[in-house]
């Protein structure tokens, strides 16, 4: 009671600003959400609502500040770590056409414009239009949950994104530091090297420095996150030494740290938890709170700058969107889903905009402006992009065969705790993105004397596992089982639970007992003809530069071909990683064929090596952090031979140190032992 009594507002508490904070957080979005509406929108609504232009709730201290500039910066991060440059340098002519026209048109329209129309000074005129011109992908998130990432004008939409945020950045960086001084020959001097000098500490740097500390610090989730962050923001501290806004340093660190921060992982599920969850609401509520909506009464002027705002913003991005299908002949719904996802101004648009009222070089009312043109593209947007996006699915569904095979189920065998991690981040790595079931850790314990004292260490070791999954936002369903080997018991819960493809972890070398009875690998592949993966990671899979595949002759005849091959390709668009298909050329034209058909981006050579010498040839161009993709054969398949036969027992002499990964493709045979087996 003496609380509320003594309340003053806007509060002061700093407890009670944060939790009114989380509240709205809470409550906001979810409301929003079940409107259909955009969640950007509802916090910037609760911002307007709370701030000192509405209730005076709140109000810009120093606490609230520095968490919303963390937030720009992360939302800035974000934008640059979801951005694949190989994907961009792919459909570069197409990317290239979008960007220039989706930034060229919206900056010349709305800066002759603000310059002649509104009379405003060019300085303003330049920095509005550079604001227009950028956009956000707010509706991207759309795009996913019809699972239309794969269209072909996905990658162009995010290439064009690139070429217009980064032009768009540029320019506030050359506008806020010509607030400071003329645009004279000593500033383009001066300009040009701070620039090249930012560049080069982000683009070599802070990689070479990632490199050694995720080798060195493998595993230790939350340092890694610790370790992310302080690179944002050394970044964004180079940047404003350089005289380039915080913001085009988070960008750029984004785009320097993609390639070591695979999207499946579980450091890319806590930088994307932590940022959509606090930072960035805590950055779009303060937006909301410099928003006065009282100015639409100030006059017919202010009106009339709004809606000037906003048709030009829309207008010329759909002009761009327009010209483009014209060139590269895309459909009418493409073309809208180009026009949707780029259509809505955001994250670049305010923090531009944030810049120039901080410099004086724009008014409130630009301000105000542009916030009520965030809100209505963001609407725009999500409208245009769903229902595209809603149509593409359509017809891709329509287009897709009759497939027969069983939706995708991994068993991951675990038996050494020590390694339970590296079996975990495998199997999220060479996972279906697009599949919603679980992972399944396994354990099987001997039925012997100590079986039940068994079960409970293993059961310790498979909620290891659990925990360690949740951390990637993946499900898991443990499995643990007693039986009398192993190899029965794998074959077992294989057909109790239609498992597609089985983990294992690699044992190195055999035993006398091994000789003489067969290892459990050979056992599982006698009993089973899924998939099998044996792996031996020994360095962070963030740290993968090169893939080399070893493929054994007629290996394009086997029933698991096109599986395993997209497997490759899975791991190497998640590590952002060069593939080598070591072998022959019928393989090889064969893969060439299906990658055709997948749109991969990724570099990808070919080259040309026999049975005998090819794991010796391979070793020779291994580095530490490579992985070295064998693809075996089971005995009497087509591919079998006495060269692929030796080649698992010849690793340790050719390959000491690179990550191993040997891939047994699907079989559709009625292995021995496997008829009397009973489940």
């Amino acid at each position: 009671m003496r609380l509320l009594l003594s309340l003053t507002f806007p509060i002061s508490d700093p407890i009670l600003i944060f939790a009114l904070v989380l509240f709205i957080i809470l409550i906001f979005p979810t409301l929003f959400k079940k409107l259909r509406l955009p969640e950007i929108i509802g916090l910037i609504l609760a911002g307007v609502a709370v701030g000192p232009n509405g209730f005076n709730l709140l109000s810009q201290d120093v606490g609230l500040s520095i968490f919303s500039q963390t937030g720009l910066l992360y939302l800035m991060f974000l934008a640059g770590l979801e951005i694949n440059v190989r994907e961009f340098l792919k459909n570069k002519k197409p990317s290239i056409t979008f960007g220039i026209l989706t930034f060229i048109l919206p900056f010349v329209f709305s800066g002759l414009l603000f310059f002649y129309a509104f009379k405003m000074t060019f300085i303003a005129s330049l920095l509005i239009s550079s604001m227009i011109a950028s956009h956000t992908l707010v509706a991207y998130p759309i795009v996913g949950r019809f699972g239309i990432n794969r269209n072909r004008v996905i990658n162009v939409i995010v290439g064009g994104t690139i070429i217009a945020d980064t032009i768009a950045l540029l320019i506030l960086a050359i506008v806020s530091e010509s607030a400071k001084g003329d645009l004279d020959y000593m500033f383009w001097m001066r300009f040009t090297g701070y620039f090249i000098f930012f560049l080069l500490l982000v683009f070599i740097i802070i990689p070479k420095l990632s490199k050694w500390f995720f080798k060195n610090y493998d595993g230790e989730s939350g340092t890694e996150y610790i370790f992310v962050i302080a690179m944002v923001f050394l970044a964004s501290v180079i940047a404003e030494f350089a005289h380039i806004e915080p913001i085009i340093g988070a960008f750029f660190a984004g785009l320097a740290l993609s390639r070591h921060i695979p999207h499946s992982s579980p450091l890319m599920n806590r930088i994307e938890f932590i940022g959509n969850t606090i930072f960035i609401p805590f950055f779009l509520i303060t937006v909301g709170m410099l928003t006065d909506l009282r100015v639409l009464t100030h006059g017919f002027e202010l009106i009339l700058i709004i809606v000037a705002l906003i048709l030009v913003a829309v207008l010329s991005k759909y002009f761009a969107a327009f010209i483009t299908q014209k060139i590269f002949k895309y459909t009418k719904t493409e073309r809208n889903l180009m026009f949707g996802l780029s259509t809505a101004r955001a994250a670049s648009a305010v923090a531009i905009i944030l810049v120039g009222f901080n410099l004086k070089l724009v008014d409130e009312s630009i301000m105000n402006a542009t916030i009520i043109l965030i809100l209505v593209s963001c609407l725009i947007s999500s409208f245009i992009t769903q229902d595209s996006a809603r149509k593409i699915a359509i017809i891709q569904e329509n287009e897709k065969p009759n497939l027969k095979g069983l939706p995708e189920r991994i068993l991951v065998s675990i038996s050494n705790p020590t390694n339970l991690e590296q079996l975990i981040n495998f199997s999220v790595l060479i996972k279906d993105p697009d599949s919603n079931l679980p992972l399944y850790p396994f354990t099987v314990v001997n039925d012997d004397d100590k079986a039940a004292e068994n079960v409970i260490i293993y059961k310790d070791t498979l909620e290891k596992a659990k925990s360690h999954l949740s951390s990637t936002d993946n499900i898991a369903q443990i499995i643990s089982r007693i039986d009398t080997n192993i190899a029965d018991g794998i074959a077992r819960t294989v057909k109790e639970f239609m498992i597609t493809k089985v983990i294992m972890g690699w044992h190195g070398k055999m035993n006398k007992k091994d000789l003489f009875f067969g290892t459990i690998l050979e056992n599982v592949l006698q009993k089973t003809g899924k998939m099998v993966y044996v792996s031996r990671i020994r360095s962070s899979l963030n740290l993968i530069e090169n893939i080399h595949v070893l493929m054994p002759p007629v290996a394009e005849l086997e029933i698991g071909f096109i599986e395993w091959v997209n497997s490759v390709l899975n791991i190497s668009h998640q590590s952002s990683s060069k593939v080598f298909f070591w072998g022959y050329k019928h393989t090889q034209e064969k893969i060439k064929e299906h990658i055709e058909n997948v749109d991969f981006a990724n570099d990808i050579t070919y080259r040309t090596a026999k049975c005998p010498t090819m794991l010796k040839v391979i070793s020779k161009k291994l580095k530490n952090e490579d992985l070295l993709v064998i693809i075996n054969a089971r005995r009497n398949s087509l591919s079998y031979n006495q060269h692929i036969k030796q080649i698992p027992y010849n690793i340790d002499e050719h390959v000491d140190k690179s990550n191993i990964v040997i891939i047994y493709p699907e079989q559709e045979t009625i292995y021995t032992g496997t008829i009397d087996l009973q489940v």
